[in-house]
């Protein structure tokens, strides 16, 4: 799956496998990871990856600018069996923030991985930044935390299932968060404006007075449902494609 742009800079979005990534897409990540957030090393970053499925990354003139992990796992909730899609370290070079190349490359992989499954599919993201809490309102119609009245039944307990199976003690159901204590990562103080943001977003103020933590690595457990009919429609065209292309 690919996004290219002709002009002076080609702009080019793909997913790959995690095993497909070669020296010097791992030494181009970590550099561009390293940029934007402290409390991170080489050993964590390649640990963190080593489990992921899958990367969507964008490319300007073949250097990488922007990346975003991902896994698929299910879990049983009761008598169901779900899927979901966890993401893991995300960054886009700062030039290229408000383009959304690498959220259309998210939301056609998101959709190739819902053709590959059977069931629903559900966008668990442990979140650390205002800018990915903003996808939630921006693109979905339901999902957890509910900035404005009470979220869909069912949503809570299933963000609140998968949160504790892989984040046992450090996940808190009553707040949402995940707190590790020391930091695993979070965006370095030149970079880390969402007091500033929350002033004229008030999705960025919600994530501010939900994650009063965030800038010293405390993540907020986030869920919502990858399907067309809870897409709002930027999103639904994106994941649409992704889930054609691989059912085809």
């Amino acid at each position: 799956m690919s996004d290219a742009v002709s002009g002076e800079e080609t702009i080019d979005c793909a997913t790959i496998s995690v095993e497909r990534l070669g020296t010097t897409d791992r030494n181009q990540m970590f550099s561009l990871y390293e940029t934007y957030y402290d409390a991170t090393d080489r050993d964590g970053f390649e640990r963190d990856l080593s489990e992921k499925d899958g990367v969507v990354v964008v490319r300007r003139n073949k250097a990488i600018i922007g990346f975003s992990t991902y896994l698929v796992r299910r879990h049983a909730i009761g008598a169901e069996t779900i899927h979901y899609l966890f993401s893991g370290d995300t960054v886009l070079d700062a030039s290229r923030w408000g383009d959304p190349v690498l959220l259309r490359g998210f939301f056609r992989a998101a959709g190739a991985a819902k053709a590959r499954i059977k069931g629903r599919l559900f966008w668990f993201p442990i979140i650390k930044g205002h800018r990915t809490f903003r996808i939630l309102p921006n693109f979905f119609r339901e999902f957890v935390p509910a900035i404005d009245g009470d979220a869909k039944p069912g949503l809570v307990e299933v963000r609140d299932a998968i949160a504790r199976a892989r984040y046992g003690r450090s996940f808190d159901p009553i707040t949402g968060l995940v707190d590790f204590g020391p930091s695993q990562g979070h965006l370095r103080d030149e970079w880390a404006d969402a007091k500033e943001i929350a002033v004229r977003n008030r999705f960025a103020a919600f994530f501010l007075k939900t994650n009063p933590g965030h800038n010293r690595g405390v993540e907020l457990a986030c869920l919502a449902e990858l399907d067309v009919k809870n897409l709002k429609r930027y999103g639904a065209a994106s994941f649409a494609k992704g889930l054609a292309d691989a059912s085809a």
